[in-house]
């Protein structure tokens, strides 16, 4: 698999993250890249 980063987390997501991506799009909608600027190493 290609990625860009190394560093990048790859795999399912853990509990707080979910959170932190439910409360996010909660506050945000649809803007998955601000979203996803707010997920660290993802």
């Amino acid at each position: 698999i290609n990625y860009l980063s190394p560093s990048v987390k790859r795999g399912d997501f853990s509990e707080e993250e979910e959170d932190l991506i439910i409360r996010l799009h909660n506050l945000l909608g649809n803007r998955w890249s601000l979203i996803a600027g707010r997920v660290p190493g993802r």
